[in-house]
Order: structure tokens, then C-alpha cells, then sequence
């Protein structure tokens, strides 16, 4: 034990408290108690595009939304709502230009979702 407070600095303070096998709920004087800074990427894809369609009202003269801008299906483009919505809507643009087995697979989920909603949604 004298060659343990030896290498921490010959404190005899340290004597007891390396002794006891309990924890007095203060950080081991050993290691460092203040967390290690995370290192975040600062030009990550979210970062970097952020107010990227701000000054489209200033340069084109507010002829473009941004929601024209966006790359996606045509029944995505501009719109929000759930999973059952977005099949339902899928369905009713693309439906008859799907591929049979594509087009039950999608009924399919329609199905199992309808019930779910009606089963577990937030309006029970």
C-alpha cells in the first residue's frame, strides 16, 4: 500500500481511500472524471445542406418552391403522411402500371396495415 501512495504523489491522504472496496460515489482519483469531447463531423450531408433552398425566393424572384426541386417517385414529391397513406397513394397514381406480382405485394401491404391501423392506431 506505501508503494501505491508512492506512485500517486506520496499523499497519505490516498492511503484510505484506496483501502475501502466500497465507493463513496466520487469519480476514482485515478482516472479523469470529465468526459472525452466527441468529435462530430462538422461537413457531414445534413450540415452541409442546411438552408441550402433559402435563397430561392431572393434569386428566382419566388417562381420555384422547393418542393419542385425535389428528386423522388412523382407520388413522394411534395408530400407527407404515413405508410399506409404513401401505399394507398402509390397505388392509386402507378396501380395499373405495376407489375402483377409488385401490385399484390402492395395490396398485400395495404391489407396488413389497414388492419393495423384500425387495431393499434392512435385513435383507440
Amino acid at each position: 500500500m506505501w508503494g501505491v501512495t508512492q506512485f500517486l504523489g506520496g499523499s497519505r491522504f490516498l492511503g484510505p481511500l484506496m483501502s475501502r472496496s466500497f465507493s463513496l460515489g466520487r469519480c476514482n482519483l485515478v482516472r479523469d472524471c470529465v468526459p472525452k469531447p466527441k468529435n462530430t463531423d462538422r461537413w457531414d450531408h445534413k450540415r452541409s445542406l442546411f438552408g441550402v433552398y433559402d435563397n430561392i425566393g431572393i434569386l428566382g424572384e419566388f417562381k420555384a418552391h422547393p418542393k419542385h426541386l425535389i428528386v423522388g417517385p412523382n407520388w413522394l414529391r411534395g408530400w407527407k403522411g404515413n405508410e399506409l397513406q404513401r401505399c394507398i397513394r402509390k397505388k392509386m397514381m402507378i396501380g395499373n402500371r405495376m407489375f402483377f406480382e409488385e401490385r399484390h405485394n402492395l395490396n398485400k401491404r395495404i391489407n396488413f396495415l389497414y388492419r393495423r391501423f384500425n387495431r393499434y392506431g392512435k385513435h383507440r
